[in-house]
């Protein structure tokens, strides 16, 4: 993190009276000193990236859009988030939720349950943590979370709302996920966060998933990289 955050104070300086670049660089150097001191980001990070006119306007940009297209492996590598929330969508999440009990699958470090628990939403959060040991050496979650097969803890657990983010596409547990809150006739909210058809969750899930975006949980959450993910209500 240190040596990333140091390579952003570089470009900073070089393009301190630059607004429209400053504004990108200092919105990802924000990010990584909120994440490490267990905080979200205020506000949703801008778009990271630049276009080709951009580049081909000012050549000085290419080497800073490479740098900049790093951020999201640096915040996994660094924090093991795959996605990260802001504050205000959290806050749109909290109001969507209304006092409902909420379950988080998969949940990884929890930093959706962390804030959530912080509005005082009644919130389980489990994980098997499988994932342990691979772009992260151990998971460090916001909050706890219990050990638990996300299956199982569909199959045994009362709830109204699920929420599963950033699935990955190498298993099908999510599709296993949507066929067993179908059979038990799950009347609740289903919360997905990933990029349909893309780096996200299995291709059958997508496939079998009735899906809607409801402008309420996506207001305040949009794409930073090349990544399209957005917030998806399943069916």
């Amino acid at each position: 993190m240190i040596a990333y955050l140091e390579l952003l104070n570089q470009w900073a300086k070089k393009f301190e009276t630059t607004s429209d670049i400053l504004f990108k660089i200092q919105a990802a150097q924000e990010a990584m000193i909120c994440l490490n001191q267990h905080q979200l980001p205020k506000s949703n990070l801008p778009l990271l990236s630049f276009s080709e006119r951009d580049i081909f306007s000012n050549f000085a940009l290419m080497p800073l859009d490479d740098d900049l297209a790093m951020f999201r492996q640096e915040i996994i590598t660094t924090f093991g988030l795959w996605h990260i929330p802001n504050q205000q969508w959290l806050m749109d999440l909290h109001h969507f939720i209304s006092g409902r009990s909420v379950l988080e699958i998969m949940a990884g470090n929890a930093v959706i349950s962390a804030g959530l628990r912080q509005l005082n939403d009644q919130v389980a959060s489990t994980d098997n943590f499988d994932w342990r040991g691979q772009d992260i050496l151990a998971p460090e979650p916001w909050t706890y979370v219990e050990q638990e097969d996300a299956l199982k803890s569909v199959k045994q657990r009362t709830f109204d709302v699920l929420i599963l983010s950033w699935a990955p596409d190498t298993q099908n547990i999510d599709r296993q996920v949507l066929t067993a809150l179908r059979s038990k006739g799950f009347t609740g909210d289903f919360i997905v966060i990933g990029e349909q058809n893309g780096v996200t969750n299995s291709p059958d899930f997508w496939q079998n998933a009735i899906l809607s975006e409801p402008e309420i949980l996506n207001q305040n959450h949009q794409p930073f990289d090349t990544i399209k993910d957005a917030v998806w209500l399943v069916k």
